[in-house]
């Protein structure tokens, strides 16, 4: 699994006590267990003058630390994405195939900047719904596919809530359709988990199987691997694959929720409704 981290801030300002410093940082997270390393590149997201920016890597964070911390500190703004990548190989590629820039994460498109935590399995089913859409794909990333669905759904006047909700269709259909060409695998997806922000606002999906047998988080061990954190002041919205700390007041979402921040005056709002 992935490790997904957003913050949505009144002023302009850096993430580096979530990203790098907390006892439980989206670092920390990424090295926390060895059986479950995030060790196949990273990315930074981030805002300037209104303008999307993505800085990626293929090489594992805890490996290539120095150039990670950097774009970390460069990164200051009232909306920071960063992605921290365990690859998944649904089509059973070469590990060549998998791990470069184009598909590490966060992606890009327009004013927006996309991140996800978790697998599809039938990526080229779904690839195949994409139209025209499909030859935006450049890697050999899952994610990158269920990104240009989004994009394409968003494109056509689709709001986020709905998109979701077309995309767990889509899937469950193609499934229904395919699931005996694939009897390595049981399920459409494993974890739907998206961080996204149009510039504007910061949008968080939790989506994942409940009744599976799910390890628990990496760090504290206190929550189901795939639910997400939240935490919410008048100045900031932060949102992360797991809380970084137990000091402050972090709450769960949970799986089927979709969060909105946006700005509303001089304070960060939040709500959350269930997406079915």
């Amino acid at each position: 699994m992935c490790r997904l981290f957003g913050m949505l801030s009144i002023e302009p300002s850096n993430a580096i006590k979530y990203i790098l410093e907390d006892p439980c940082s989206i670092y920390a997270q990424s090295k926390k267990d060895s059986r479950r390393l995030q060790g196949d590149g990273w990315g930074i997201g981030f805002y300037e003058n209104k303008s999307p920016i993505v800085i990626k890597s293929d090489k594992p964070v805890y490996m290539d630390y120095e150039a990670f911390s950097s774009t970390v500190q460069r990164a200051r703004s009232r909306i920071i994405l960063a992605h921290i990548r365990r690859a998944s190989n649904p089509r059973g590629l070469p590990r060549e195939k998998i791990i470069s820039k184009e598909n590490s994460q966060p992606f890009m498109y327009g004013k927006y900047i996309f991140a996800h935590n978790g697998t599809i399995t039938i990526p080229d089913e779904l690839a195949e719904t994409l139209g025209e859409w499909r030859h935006k794909i450049r890697g050999f990333n899952d994610s990158e596919v269920y990104f240009w669905f989004i994009m394409k759904k968003l494109a056509e006047g689709v709001d986020l809530p709905v998109a979701l909700k077309n995309l767990r269709a889509t899937l469950e259909n193609l499934w229904m359709e395919a699931r005996e060409d694939h009897p390595d695998k049981s399920r459409p997806y494993v974890g739907l988990n998206i961080i996204i922000s149009d510039g504007e606002s910061l949008y968080a999906y939790c989506r994942y199987d409940e009744n599976g047998k799910l390890s628990k988080s990496l760090c504290f061990g206190d929550q189901p691997v795939f639910e997400m954190s939240y935490l919410l002041s008048k100045e900031r919205l932060v949102v992360a694959s797991e809380k970084t700390n137990r000091e402050e007041n972090w709450k769960p979402l949970r799986s089927g929720e979709l969060l909105t921040g946006k700005m509303v005056g001089d304070e960060i709002t939040v709500k959350i409704k269930e997406v079915e």
